[in-house]
Formats: C-alpha cells, sequence, structure tokens
C-alpha cells in the first residue's frame, strides 16, 4: 500500500514530497527543495533552446551550401512567411497559457486555447495559400498554408507544456522538432529533388509534435475561461508581435537601404547574437510558468544576468577571432560584432523583467515597451543610413533598440506611479521618440542634403542601390545652387530608371519585350542606348549583350522552382534566343524589333553609368562646375577637381588596392563579390556569360576608366565575361584603362592604366 502524497508550504517556497511504505514498513521521504528544482527546470529550459538554435543553424548551412542560392533564398522568404502568420495566428494563447495555468490548472482553458488556435491556424493557413497563389504556383502556396498549421501547433504544444511545468517534455519536444525538421527536409528534397521537398519535411517535423496538443482535446470546451482573459491575450499577442519585429524588421529595413554585402556581415554578426540569446531566451521561458506558480527564481535571475555579461565580455575579446574567417581583414565587422555582443545584456535584463510584468497580468507595460524598443531600432537605422554611419550605425541600432525595450520595462510602471503626472512625462517621451521616427523618416525622402566640408552632398536610392552625389560649394549663393541641382539631378535618374525598366509595363522596354517580332515604336533616347549597347556587344563579340534577358529569367524562375542549377541541355535551349543580332534597329523610324520569338532585351548592364551620364548633365546645365556622381559605384567626376576613389580588393572586404585621383572622367567596377552565393566551393554571382549562359568565371574584378559612364559600365562587364588576357588586348586597341584581376588574384591592367595597385 503506499501511503499519500504529503504536500506542504514553508516560507522559501512550495515542498513537494511523496512517502512510501517500504518492505519493512519504514517511511521513505524524498524532498527536493526548490532550488534543485529550478537549477533542474532551467537547465531542461535551457538544453532544448540551445539544442533548437545549433539544430535550427546547422539546417540552414546544409542548405546554403547545398541548394541553389535563388532557391535558398525563395525557401527562406516562403517560411519567415508562414513563421510570420503562425505568430498572428497564435492570438497571444500561448503566452496566457504559460502565465495562468501554473496558477489554477484549469484544463479546460488549456483545451480551449488548444481549439482556438487550431481554428485559427486553419483559417490563416487557407488565406496565405490563396493569397500566396498569385506570386507562386498553387502547390507551394498549399504547402506554405499548412506549414502556418503545423507551426501554430507546435507552438501552442510547447507553450502547453510549460504551463503545465513539464520542462523535462519542453526539452525533448524541442530536441525532437529540430532533429525531425533537419533530418525530413533534407530526405524529402533528395527524394523530391525539388525546394517542395523540403517544405514537405518541414511541415512533418512539426506536425509530428504539434498534433501532441489534440490529446488536450478530450478535457472539454470553455470559451468563458479564454474570454475573461482577453484584454491580456490581446496584449500579449501584440507584445509578441512587436518582440518578434526587432529581429525581423531590421533586416528587411538594412535590406531595402543598404548594400548586400553589407547586410551580409550585419546577418552574420546577428547570428552570433542570436546564438548568446539562448541565455535570456531560455530564462523568459522558465521564469514565466514559475513566477505565475509561486516558485523562488530570484538566485537564477542574478545568475542569469551574470553569464550574459560574461558572455558580452568574451564576444568583445573573441569578436577578432570569429569575424576574421568569415570577413578577414575586415575591421568594421569586429567592432560590429562587439557592439551587438553587448546587446545581449540588456536583452537578458529585458527578458527576465518581461516574465515578471506577465507574471503579474501587466501585459500592457510588456506591449508599449516592445513597440517603444521597436521605435528607436527603426530611428536609428533609418538615422544611420542618412547620415552614412554604415555597419557601426546598424549595430548601435541593435544595441539601442535592446535598451529602449529595457528602458520602458522599467520606465513605465515607474511614471504610472505617479498617476496624472506620470501619464503627462510618458505622452511626452512617446510624442518625442515619435517625432524622432517621423523626422528620421523623411531623411528617406530622396535625397537627403546636407552640407559639409565645401561640399554639398545629396544621398538617395534609386536603380535599387545607393546614390550619391557631390557638389564643390563654399558660398551661400553656390549653396543654394548646388542643393537644387542635385534635386534635380535626381529627378532625371528616377527617370531613366523608368525608362529603362524591362519590369515596368508602362515603359517602351517592356512593350519591346512584349511584342514577339512585331515593329515597336521608340523614343530616340531609347533607340540611342540600344544603338549604344549593340555597339559594345560588337565591339567585345557578344561578351557584352542585352538580349541575355531570358537567361537571367531561367535563373530567377525555373531555377528558384527546382532548387538545381540547370543542366546544359537546358540552357542550350534558352541560349538559342539570346543574340545581340537579332536585335533590329530602324535608327531613322525610330523603332526597333527581334527576329525570333522569346527574344528580351535588359539594360541591366548599361542603365546605371547613362543615368550617371544625364545626372552629369543636368548638373552642367545648372552650371555646377566641379562634382561627383555615385550611383552603386558607377562614378564619374565632372570640372578640374580631383576626387580619391578607392579600389575594393574582390577578396578582403574592407581593404583598398589603391587609390585613384579621378578627374573629369568615370570609372565602373564590376565584379563577383558584392552580389553572390557559394554552392558547395562554386561562386555564382549575377554577370551571366551570353556564350554559355552561367556565371562569368574568368575574371573576379574589372574596374574600367572611360570618358563617360555608359561606356565604363559597358566595358566593366563585357571585359568581365572575356577576362583578362583578351580583355587588356581589347582595352588596349581602343586606348582605355582597365585593371583586371583573375580567380587566381594575378592582376592585369591595360597600357592606359596609370595608378599604382597593390
Amino acid at each position: 500500500m503506499v501511503s499519500p502524497q504529503l504536500i506542504w508550504y514553508t516560507r522559501t517556497g512550495l515542498y513537494r514530497a511523496k512517502r512510501d511504505l517500504c518492505s519493512h514498513n519504514r517511511e521513505s521521504i524524498t524532498v527536493e527543495t526548490p532550488e534543485k528544482q529550478n537549477n533542474k527546470g532551467f537547465a531542461q529550459v535551457w538544453t532544448g533552446q540551445t539544442a533548437a538554435s545549433i539544430l535550427g543553424t546547422i539546417f540552414w548551412l546544409i542548405l546554403a551550401v547545398t541548394l541553389h542560392p535563388v532557391a535558398y533564398g525563395h525557401l527562406a522568404w516562403l517560411v519567415s512567411i508562414a513563421t510570420l502568420v503562425s505568430a498572428l495566428c497564435g492570438l497571444g494563447l500561448g503566452t496566457m497559457l504559460a502565465t495562468y495555468y501554473p496558477r489554477g490548472q484549469s484544463k479546460r482553458l488549456l483545451s480551449t486555447s488548444v481549439f482556438i488556435t487550431l481554428l485559427s491556424s486553419i483559417a490563416g493557413g487557407i488565406l496565405t495559400a490563396a493569397v500566396l497563389s498569385l506570386w507562386v504556383d498553387l502547390f507551394l502556396a498549399a504547402l506554405v498554408g499548412l506549414l502556418v498549421v503545423a507551426l501554430s501547433m507546435f507552438a501552442i504544444t510547447f507553450y502547453s507544456e510549460l504551463g503545465r511545468r513539464a520542462y523535462s517534455r519542453y526539452m525533448w519536444m524541442w530536441i525532437g522538432v529540430r532533429t525531425a525538421s533537419l533530418a525530413l527536409p533534407l530526405l524529402f528534397y533528395f527524394l523530391w529533388g525539388t525546394i517542395a521537398g523540403l517544405l514537405g519535411g518541414l511541415i512533418a517535423g512539426h506536425f509530428l509534435i504539434g498534433t501532441w496538443a489534440l490529446r488536450f482535446l478530450v478535457s472539454g470546451l470553455d470559451f468563458s475561461e479564454v474570454r475573461r482573459r482577453t484584454k491580456f491575450t490581446i496584449r500579449a499577442w501584440g507584445s509578441n508581435l512587436a518582440g518578434a519585429s526587432l529581429y525581423f524588421l531590421d533586416k528587411i529595413l538594412i535590406g531595402a537601404l543598404f548594400p548586400l554585402g553589407m547586410l551580409a556581415v550585419y546577418q552574420f554578426n546577428f547570428r552570433i547574437f542570436l546564438l548568446l540569446a539562448i541565455v535570456p531566451n531560455a530564462l523568459f521561458f522558465f521564469l514565466l510558468p514559475e513566477r505565475s506558480g509561486g516558485g523562488e527564481v530570484k538566485r537564477l535571475e542574478r545568475t542569469g544576468t551574470l553569464v550574459s555579461i560574461g558572455l558580452a565580455a568574451a564576444t568583445f575579446f573573441l569578436a577578432p577571432c570569429i569575424t576574421s574567417h568569415v570577413f578577414p581583414g575586415f575591421r568594421e565587422g569586429i567592432d560590429t560584432l562587439r557592439i551587438m555582443g553587448l546587446a545581449i545584456v540588456p536583452a537578458t535584463v529585458a527578458r527576465i523583467r518581461s516574465s515578471e510584468l506577465l507574471s503579474a497580468e501587466k501585459a500592457a507595460i510588456v506591449l508599449g515597451s516592445n513597440l517603444f524598443g521597436l521605435a528607436i531600432g527603426i530611428t536609428c537605422i533609418i538615422i544611420a543610413f542618412v547620415q552614412g554611419f554604415g555597419l557601426i550605425g546598424l549595430a548601435v541600432s541593435m544595441l539601442a533598440s535592446q535598451l529602449g525595450l529595457l528602458g520602458g520595462l522599467f520606465l513605465i510602471p515607474r511614471l504610472l506611479r505617479f498617476g496624472s503626472s506620470g501619464r503627462v512625462v510618458l505622452s511626452f517621451i512617446i510624442v518625442v521618440v515619435a517625432s524622432a521616427l517621423i523626422m528620421s523618416s523623411l531623411g528617406l525622402i530622396s535625397p537627403q542634403i546636407i552640407v559639409r566640408d565645401e561640399r554639398v552632398i545629396g544621398t538617395g536610392v534609386a536603380m535599387d542601390t545607393q546614390v550619391v552625389i557631390q557638389v564643390m560649394a563654399d558660398e551661400e549663393a553656390e549653396i543654394r545652387k548646388a542643393r537644387e541641382a542635385i534635386r534635380d539631378a535626381f529627378l532625371e535618374i528616377d527617370r531613366v530608371e523608368r525608362l529603362m525598366s524591362a519590369e515596368d509595363p508602362k515603359s517602351q522596354i517592356y512593350d519591346l519585350n512584349s511584342s514577339g517580332t512585331e515593329w515597336v515604336e521608340l523614343s530616340s533616347e531609347i533607340i540611342y542606348v540600344l544603338n549604344r549597347a549593340k555597339e559594345y556587344s560588337i565591339l567585345t563579340d557578344g561578351h557584352f549583350d542585352i538580349t541575355v534577358k531570358p537567361l537571367v529569367d531561367f535563373w530567377m524562375t525555373e531555377v528558384k522552382r527546382s532548387g538545381k542549377l540547370p543542366t546544359a541541355d537546358q540552357l542550350a535551349g534558352i541560349l538559342g534566343v539570346v543574340d545581340y543580332g537579332g536585335l533590329i534597329i530602324d535608327e531613322d523610324n525610330d523603332r526597333a524589333r527581334f527576329t525570333k520569338d522569346g527574344m528580351q532585351v535588359t539594360l541591366g548592364g548599361i542603365a546605371k553609368g547613362y543615368a550617371v551620364d544625364r545626372a552629369c548633365e543636368v548638373l552642367r546645365d545648372a552650371g555646377i562646375q566641379n562634382a561627383l556622381v555615385d550611383i552603386g559605384g558607377d562614378i564619374r567626376a565632372i570640372g578640374p577637381e580631383s576626387w580619391n576613389i578607392g579600389i575594393t580588393d574582390p577578396r578582403t572586404r574592407g581593404r583598398i588596392l589603391g587609390v585613384i585621383e579621378l578627374q573629369n572622367s568615370a570609372i565602373a567596377t564590376s565584379g563577383d563579390y558584392e552580389r553572390y552565393h557559394l554552392i558547395g566551393r562554386e561562386r555564382v554571382h549575377h554577370i551571366i556569360d551570353p556564350k554559355t549562359g552561367e556565371p562569368a568565371r574568368e575574371s573576379i574584378s574589372v574596374t574600367i576608366i572611360a570618358g563617360d559612364s555608359l561606356s565604363a559600365d559597358a566595358l566593366s562587364t563585357g571585359v568581365f565575361v572575356i577576362g583578362p588576357e583578351h580583355g587588356k588586348a581589347l582595352l588596349d586597341s581602343i586606348g582605355v584603362g582597365g585593371l583586371m584581376i583573375d580567380p587566381q588574384g594575378q592582376t592585369t591592367t591595360s597600357e592606359h592604366w596609370h595608378y599604382d595597385i597593390n
């Protein structure tokens, strides 16, 4: 016979013990102190979070070296959509369960939350599939919809185990789902050969664990249980979404505003931060149910804070070793990692404070603080872009967002204690932050013009890259004239972008590409650019070819859909419609046509250069004597002033090979280092060889100095494809300066290159 369980309370917390009769009828009592319970429970939560982070990172690293980069990006986009929608479908019910279930042990609260999540995720999945089907094929859209349901069910399952304080099961759930989501997607991919298999594997892995929550439905439903906590649940929901935005919105903004190379370094350092964030995340998921259940957690809080300080210090000292292996010689990458590592301390304290406030049913404060931190982070990112602070500014924005969140969590409750006067102060702070956000956002209106060191500098975004126009001016009248001229130059760049777009249905290039073999009337300006492009096609023996668009589209659609590199037969079929000779231009009648159905043109290899030239003409017409126009590395100087231009090392980010003085001429660089991915050891970049249909392999960087930007732009692309040996011969024959670097790092210069390079 087993004796009943003994439960008693002491000042230090809740003790549990079991008393069993042994064979000699003696009592044996096992007592586990709250401290031991806390240590064991937290260790299990921490282990689960650590396993999830490491296995998740391994999964995406394997895909990075297995998939074609376009397919990799496409998959990440689809999974991100599913993850965001599943967070929306959660409705804050998970946080509510982890807060309230430990108090009342209400099984109907648990079952009703699971039921509502199931219904909302099914509705969200159907809606997601319907909307996505407008952009992707129906099968992929349906899989994303199913992934929404799978992710939502897994989320409510692990929150249910947290609420029940079943930390061991929570740990094994995370290990199980990450293991299944590593093995099954890779298995399905190698069986099916498409990214649909990867999505299918992710769905299966999350359903495998997520369906555990359905067992709670046998307890019956009681919607009044959830309804009584609606206010808390909605605030927790908003807080979860705002908190998630702290980790997602920054990369969306950075990707839209900054060069991809800068985003790559930021993303790498952010992954290091996420690895360190295992500590605050594990603390939050453990402390929330423990606090709600009356557990003693002060010692664990202090230990977690000290550990985070140690991690921040270790990151500061180890940053050079970590970053140098991925971005060798890139000093900014080291400083960025150090700053982002510091953010782990406020992130840890903020998660501890959030658990305390949520357990006290003060979800509104957590929501407001997350929004406060988000607003500060966005403001800092925009300021970093407008002021040109670069990676350091982005790292500071990350740190500032965490400090803003932490400040809100401590400041808001204290201000509210002062009643109406405290609310006035809080309202004032909100107005100040909102005004800063609005004012910084105005800086994104192109162009943002500042005066610095006797230069009027305009910055903005156009043609999918950053644009900088600098005008020398020191007197007030000259500054006013320069400001107006810069604005007009930006308007001209925007006009050229719209004119040359192959994707805008309103453009003449779009009409030409949709015409089959029919004649299409074009403006004299487009006829001029098409003629110049054909001249460089002839000069480079077709290695520069604007009819390469079908190949580019193939790599961006079919390869994305299959997730694998194309075969020779697939490329051969497309190469049949890539031929600059098949573009017939009737200059007398301002019209053009193709000789074969399926032919199309893209002006991506020449349009930026033409836009730079047009901007320079606008500046000259406005009476500007000395200026520099830079559109994503296509640069032209006008006037007698000399401008120092650095030549970037294509394999050591941040290292400059040399500095040239550009005077009344143009420079353009084509390289494989700004927009590329690795498949195994193979570098896949955006410059396609029209002869082979594959990324060009003869060069890694080509820099051309010419009289105008259109010529420099076209020649840098053409010579990059041709390679250094034949490229030098071409440049020597036409008297143009060029610097060419081959895959072995050997440097070749043409006879008209007059600059010293390391």
